[in-house]
């Protein structure tokens, strides 16, 4: 009897529009590797969320952003090590591409990967990397929620879906040159930035496996990159950039982006400048 009670209320709220619930569109499976947009509705109507898309953006250029996510599981002192699986990197990239060309700017990007590994010689081993993704003021925000997730023998089905509020995994993420922290879990990247254009961290070999190249922290193009300063315009800046840059304080001006957005754009568009390789 409570059990019905309780299907009864919640078709009445369901009728009434007073709950949220989520709408996924699936758009990419492939190796064990869903990508699906989840958009939230309310009453009959779809929230806002007002994110920049859909977004034109290669396989390649978002295999090499994701490439250069790393973490670490403890620390300051541990292990730097690769937040995407390598067996996985090019695939998610692939799935990510296509959902940003077909995510409306109430879609968000939903990745649920499983890596399937061998112990005692048969697969009985799953491992879950999840993250949720959008675009908004020309960055693209990447909730990185789970990493190599062992998943329980007794989960078979209902795997759980990521969502930008959640910690379930105690690591941070290590930003790489091309974007910033916003979290100890998230980063926003200038994926316009020239640094994407090129494998940095990555290389496929003939055989079709993937290698990444070590990661030293002493080495120099680990080392943190000297901010530009905030306060003081540099001398002889192109034209472009200067109009650039005008934009970017009228954004900010309106309140259209936010403080570590506008920081890490402008760096963006001064390390841009033809000046900048002087």
């Amino acid at each position: 009897m409570k059990r019905a009670l309780g299907f009864t209320l919640i078709a009445l709220l369901l009728a009434t529009g007073c709950i949220t619930r989520s709408v996924k569109e699936p758009v990419f499976e492939q190796d064990l590797t869903q990508v699906l947009l989840r958009s939230q509705v309310k009453g009959g109507e779809t929230l806002p969320k007002g994110f920049q898309q859909p977004l034109a953006i290669s396989a390649a250029r978002m295999a090499h952003i994701l490439s250069r996510v790393d973490m670490r599981s403890g620390g300051s002192d541990t292990e730097r090590t690769p937040a995407i699986p390598l067996e996985s990197l090019y695939v998610i990239a692939d799935g990510m591409s296509k959902a940003f060309g077909k995510a409306s700017p109430d879609q968000e990007i939903v990745v649920m990967s499983i890596r399937r590994a061998k112990h005692w010689g048969v697969f009985d081993r799953r491992y879950l990397t999840s993250l949720v993704a959008f675009v908004r003021d020309d960055l693209i925000y990447i909730y990185l929620v789970r990493s190599e997730w062992e998943i329980p023998n007794t989960l078979k089905t209902d795997l759980p879906e990521p969502s930008i509020d959640e910690q379930a995994m105690p690591f941070r993420l290590v930003a790489s040159e091309g974007m910033t922290l916003v979290g100890p879990q998230a980063v926003a990247v200038v994926w316009r930035d020239p640094i994407f254009k090129r494998p940095t961290r990555t290389r496929i070999l003939p055989s079709g496996k993937v290698v990444r190249r070590e990661v030293l922290m002493e080495a120099p193009e680990d080392a943190p990159t000297p901010p530009i300063s905030t306060d003081v315009i540099p001398a002889n800046l192109a034209p472009e950039t200067l109009r650039k840059l005008a934009d970017l304080e009228d954004q900010k001006a309106r309140g259209e982006v936010t403080q570590t957005q506008y920081n890490v754009l402008r760096e963006s568009i001064l390390r841009a400048d033809p000046s900048a390789a002087e």
